[in-house]
């Protein structure tokens, strides 16, 4: 998906206050989504901060980051967190997992520098017990006698508004804590289930307090506190910065810190929260933390493609623990697509505003609960689909691009996919588990509401799925089909004969259309064809037609901007895996946007896309942070490499690199150090000044869902030898009718026009006539083999075809003649 973030402009680049990089490492919190008080706390870490500490839902970030510092008093300085991303010092900072099934961390920091030798080991848990997040912190000086002091400093953003904040030392000499609190000013987006907004307190402490501490205004580097005469700031309001020291004149050192939460600016009761789990001690939280985890784990199908490899086998636990975890606590089923911010160092951290990737989208979650129903957890699937009839939809079937948990339309674009898949979800989990409308919340109004919503504007969308062009995109047209097929199985079982009969024949209709609106034959000199473009813009794939793509890239013709997109017909059961125009289109994909990384097959989204790092010629160089203003280079997506390998499933013969099995081997690869799945890896062996290296992941959205969701589905659909997430009913339609077309030949309509052209009127042999015109879709009446049909303002008819909906699915034997008269159709 394209974010664009807040404040990428040529005056602040890289804005003093910003969130952290998208590139993270770690993500906690307890797995207690079925408990009656589950803790409200979650946080991610990079490779040197704890970072973006979450309250009281998991889009609400509090801190930039909670970091730490060592110096000797003598001039010797070294911070943990980098100050900007292409920093560099003798510092090696890692981050792995403590155990192979929870998310539980440890940061572990060397100095290398000549002449020292420390090491200090931070090791986080959320306590299942209160609202807080806890810290066993060890250091050790092999260079002793050298005697050194311990800093923890933070940069809080109570209610994700780090411009709006007050912040003040509290307690005594000896027994230091530090506390901050929204103040309420400004506006905010983001609010409770009553529309009121939140006012978010947290309170910083240490086991045997803090013998130090201060609080200054200011948050450029968030080393603030350190600097100057700092000691004596006891509080501070607008953008502040914390620092307490947990260790003086130490060559080791073990201690425990508490970072807690509570609502109502109460910052008293935030104090509350943190004591209670210092006073738990953090071996206990620990151990419950991670048995939240290990007990989650416990109910899932494990499949065989990972349970016979030790390294896959940890990296889908992982991914499955990760789309659990990125899931609130209030709004059930809300799960983000990523608690991240892409290029985060780039992204202001004032208001409450454009912040990343903190939000819903549907077609995400769609992914998402393929995978969750894959591996066994059918009741947070059902969960995901009930909050987007809930929470999303509109009455007049429409859901937005995406909303913030409590449904509020954050960007409204029309995405044809995102309103085609909760009925895809509904169909799939009221046939495999029996969750139908008598179970659910939403009704068979809501299943025809959208599919009326899609068959009305279908099947060119204002965007695609990657939610920046607008026309005929085979993605997109896929997953409305697949929703008018499954909304047609709810319409039969509602006994909404013509409902069904209309859903089936436009969805029918669609299938013949998609090759013609969405594939050139003449192609260029760039490729041969038959093949899909990546979206055509009037449905004329053959006419030059020249499109300039986003985030900077450059201007093409269309038939030239290609993407396998189109391999969700092949999925969704509309298409088979050997037509001809799929195959001959994977070669083209593969000449054109394939890249053999070091951990193999990997592909970018398509040529010429710009949402990704800066580019060598970029103004502050290759790899530097993607910018609205400065043109970028997409980078390869590790969700290719798995749709890539569920499409192989399908194959007679495969590539030794293409199989299944090894594909998925290389979406192990491109996980980090904390086996986390980004949205994008790095690739080049060229060297940049941002470390970025072949393979890996960059500042992009780490962890994606979508990814996780992607690598559980493909270890399931191993097992299988098909992809999981076929909707049955929706191959069953389609198998043998070869892209729609029915077994039997199908009646032939006779049509002619009136006089005075604003009626079309004709003959026929079919039980039902299904116009669709400018207006949307209706049934029109056939009396003694007649029907008439009034144009309205629509254009004369361009497409007629007749199918028989039925003889393959339901017992609906029926002829239906489709009549587009649609303008912009071809």
């Amino acid at each position: 998906m394209t974010t664009p973030n807040s404040i990428h402009d040529d005056s602040n680049r890289f804005p003093t206050v910003s969130w952290a990089s998208g590139e993270t490492y770690g993500l906690e919190t307890p797995q207690d989504y079925d408990t009656d008080d589950p803790t409200r706390v979650w946080c991610t870490l990079t490779d040197g901060a704890i970072t973006e500490p979450r309250f009281p839902r998991v889009d609400v970030m509090n801190l930039r980051t909670l970091s730490f510092v060592v110096t000797d008093g003598d001039g010797y300085v070294a911070r943990t967190s980098r100050p900007t991303q292409r920093a560099t010092d003798t510092l090696e900072r890692t981050v792995t997992p403590t155990a192979d099934d929870a998310l539980v961390y440890e940061h572990r920091f060397r100095e290398t520098e000549a002449g020292r030798d420390w090491t200090l080991t931070v090791e986080t848990a959320v306590d299942t017990e209160n609202e807080a997040l806890c810290c066993s912190i060890a250091f050790d000086a092999a260079d002793a006698p050298t005697e050194y002091d311990i800093y923890v400093v933070g940069q809080p953003t109570p209610s994700a508004r780090g411009v709006h904040t007050r912040a003040e030392r509290r307690g005594k000499t000896g027994d230091y804590g530090l506390v901050a609190s929204d103040t309420g000013g400004g506006s905010t987006v983001i609010h409770d289930q009553d529309g009121e907004p939140y006012h978010v307190a947290l309170a910083l402490e240490a086991a045997n307090g803090f013998d130090w501490a201060a609080v200054r205004e200011g948050g450029e580097n968030g080393m603030e506190p350190l600097e100057g005469d700092a000691g004596a700031a006891v509080s501070g309001e607008g953008i502040v910065s914390l620092g307490a020291r947990v260790g003086s004149g130490v060559s080791a050192l073990e201690t425990e810190v508490a970072l807690g939460f509570a609502t109502e600016a109460d910052t008293d009761a935030a104090r509350a929260e943190t004591r209670r789990a210092l006073e738990g001690g953090f071996e206990t939280i620990r151990e419950d933390y991670v048995d939240s985890w290990r007990s989650y784990l416990t109910d899932l199908n494990v499949p065989a493609s990972v349970a016979g490899d030790p390294d896959r086998r940890v990296q889908y636990d992982f991914a499955a623990m990760v789309l659990k975890a990125v899931e609130d606590k209030t709004f059930v089923g809300a799960g983000l697509a990523s608690p991240s911010v892409p290029w985060g160092t780039g992204v202001e951290a004032t208001e409450a505003a454009d912040y990343g990737y903190n939000f819903v989208w549907s077609r995400d979650l769609y992914q998402v609960s393929t995978a969750f129903e894959a591996m066994g957890d059918v009741e947070s699937a059902i969960d995901a689909t009930e909050y987007l009839f809930r929470y999303q939809l509109e009455d007049d079937g429409f859901l937005p691009q995406n909303t913030y948990l409590e449904g509020t339309t954050r960007w409204g674009g029309e995405q044809l996919d995102n309103v085609s898949f909760p009925v895809v979800m509904a169909y799939q989990f009221a046939n495999r588990h029996g969750y139908g409308l008598e179970a659910a919340s939403y009704d068979y109004e809501d299943v025809r509401t959208i599919a009326e919503y899609v068959l009305r504007s279908g099947p060119d969308s204002e965007q695609e799925r990657w939610e920046e062009e607008a026309g005929y995109s085979p993605s997109t047209i896929a997953a409305e089909i697949a929703g008018l097929v499954c909304a047609a199985w709810f319409a039969d079982r509602a006994g909404a004969d013509e409902d069904a009969i209309r859903c089936l024949a436009v969805a029918d209709d669609w299938s013949r259309g998609v090759e013609e609106w969405c594939a050139t034959t003449t192609g260029t000199d760039e490729h041969d064809a038959p093949y899909y473009v990546r979206v055509s813009a009037d449905g004329r794939p053959d006419e030059p037609s020249e499109r300039t793509l986003a985030n900077g890239g450059p201007t093409l013709d269309e038939r030239d901007i290609v993407d396998a997109g189109f391999l969700e017909l092949v999925r969704l059961g509309i298409v088979p895996w050997d037509d001809e125009v799929v195959r001959n289109s994977l070669a083209v994909v593969d000449e054109t946007i394939h890249v053999d990384t070091p951990h193999g097959s990997a592909w970018y989204r398509y040529n010429g896309d710009g949402y990704g790092e800066q580019t060598a010629d970029g103004p502050d160089g290759a790899g530097a942070p993607w910018s609205l203003t400065h043109a970028g280079k997409g980078r390869l997506w590790p969700i290719f490499t798995g749709e890539r390998g569920e499409y192989e499933l399908l194959a007679d013969e495969t590539d030794a690199d293409l199989e299944p099995s090894a594909l998925l081997e290389t979406m192990t690869g491109f996980a980090n150090s904390g086996r986390m799945l980004p949205e994008q890896v790095w690739d080049s062996e060229d060297p940049t000044e941002f470390g970025w290296t072949f393979g890996s992941g960059t500042a992009a959205a780490t962890p994606l869902a979508w990814s996780c969701a992607q690598y559980v589905r493909l270890a399931h659909s191993i097992d299988a030898g098909r992809p999981v997430e076929t909707p049955e009913i929706v191959a069953d339609f389609f198998r043998g009718r070869g892209r729609g077309r029915t077994s039997s030949e199908p009646t032939s309509p006779t049509l002619e026009l009136e006089a005075d052209g604003e009626t079309v009127s004709g003959t026929t042999d079919g039980d039902y006539v299904v116009a669709q015109t400018d207006a949307g879709v209706e049934t029109i009446a056939v009396t003694d083999g007649r029907f008439s049909l009034e144009k309205g303002d629509a254009s004369s008819p361009i497409r007629v075809v007749a199918v028989n909906v039925g003889e393959v699915v339901w017992d609906l034997e029926t002829t239906t003649v489709v009549l587009r008269l649609k303008r912009d159709v071809p």
